[in-house]
């Protein structure tokens, strides 16, 4: 089975989520993504996202080993480790752009050209190459050189602050949230500069903010703001969408804002009398402390029973922990656990693919690598011999 992007080849420099995320979905989808990973720093220490932190951990000899098998984000990927501060390493990284059609990198602006590997170098090199920058800010405005991760492109995209109600103090989310979406799209930007290729030839730059993509987000409360100047803010005590505490001290979703489905609603708990009230401000606050009454009558399991038995009634139960997110008959079913063989561990467990394909599916092809698993390799490929690899390990070039 031909894989959709077989054939396309990916120099990922990135290593904070959203840069690893996107070739990941790139990688499970046929591209060969050769990864270039830091070498340790004097205190035997490399960044892993593979630890779930994007921070840098300190490792044991043989803890990568026992790491990397669950790291969904590097699987299907090549990893070779090189200083980029030093020269003959850049040198090495202008020979693989040669034949890339693809190059990602999130340093902070400017950092690539300190380095000599930013797009205009790269361009000569290669000039069908697509080079994607990935930035908290974007490569140019007044905050373009400020450093900052996920919350605070959420923070300044008004994210939390509208996610916070009256009189709540502001708090960041507990998931990555624009680091996930500015991944996805990085993906769509390098679909669609692949696309543009195929008809001009040409290759071209792409700069991908995370504090843009996050304003993806204001798509809808945008929309009364510019028109009338209406700024949003959520509210907590709506009867028709909220999350409601069960008689056991968990959780369940409502989201019936449909008339029909509110009807449905009002009907299996037993208050039809307000099928009639649902735009009544004046009635909202009494109605969502009496459904909030009904729910405290039943544990969680059994209203989702009664809920979800009436197809017309949306609900759902509020997760709160990762036992309870994995043992989901839904997640489950969908295939976003997947459990992969591992020849020193056994059976390891991943997360899936999110997108489903039905004709090209994602194939894992291999587990994460251990870093600089294909240094040798690939230099080989380029043409050193294994006294020049020797050599460029003994100048700290290579790992």
């Amino acid at each position: 089975m031909t894989l959709p992007l077989e054939g396309i080849r990916v120099l990922d420099l990135s290593r904070l989520l959203p840069g690893p995320f996107c070739s990941w979905v790139l990688a499970d989808f046929g591209a060969e993504v050769v990864r270039i990973e830091e070498p340790l720093d004097a205190k035997g220490r490399r960044a892993e996202l593979s630890q779930g932190v994007t921070r840098r951990a300190v490792f044991t000899t043989d803890e990568p080993a026992k790491v990397r098998p669950y790291d969904c984000l590097s699987r299907n990927k090549k990893s070779i480790i090189l200083n980029l501060k030093n020269k003959k390493a850049q040198a090495i990284v202008h020979q693989i752009a040669q034949e890339m059609d693809i190059f990602l990198e999130e340093f902070r602006p400017g950092v690539v050209k300190r380095l000599g590997v930013d797009y205009e170098i790269i361009k000569r090199i290669n000039p069908r190459i697509i080079y994607c920058s990935i930035s908290l800010y974007g490569q140019d405005g007044p905050y373009h050189h400020l450093p900052g991760h996920d919350p605070c492109a959420l923070s300044v995209t008004g994210a939390i602050g509208l996610s916070t109600a009256e009189g709540e103090k502001p708090k960041p989310f507990g998931v990555p949230v624009a680091d996930v979406l500015t991944g996805f799209h990085a993906i769509v930007g390098i679909l669609l500069a692949l696309r543009a290729r195929d008809i001009t030839g040409k290759g071209q730059y792409i700069d991908i903010s995370m504090t843009d993509s996050a304003l993806d987000l204001l798509c809808l409360a945008s929309q009364p703001y510019f028109r009338k100047g209406v700024i949003s803010k959520i509210n907590r005590k709506n009867p028709s969408s909220g999350i409601w505490e069960t008689k056991d001290g968990k959780f369940i979703c409502t989201t019936n804002m449909e008339a029909h489905h509110w009807a449905n609603f009002c009907r299996v708990i037993g208050r039809e009398d307000f099928i009639s009230h649902q735009y009544d401000v004046a009635k909202r606050e009494e109605m969502y402390h009496e459904v909030q009454k009904i729910f405290l009558t039943k544990d969680r399991d059994e209203w989702l029973r009664i809920l979800q038995g009436d197809p017309e009634t949306q609900s759902a139960p509020v997760h709160r922990n990762l036992d309870e997110v994995f043992s989901d008959p839904q997640v489950l079913h969908r295939q976003m656990m997947l459990e992969l063989n591992h020849p020193d561990l056994g059976v390891v467990k991943q997360l899936g693919t999110s997108i489903k394909l039905s004709e090209t599916p994602v194939k894992i092809r291999s587990l994460a690598p251990l870093p600089g698993e294909h240094t040798v390799e690939i230099l080989t490929q380029l043409g050193y011999s294994k006294e020049e690899i020797n050599e460029l390990r003994r100048d700290g070039v290579v790992e």
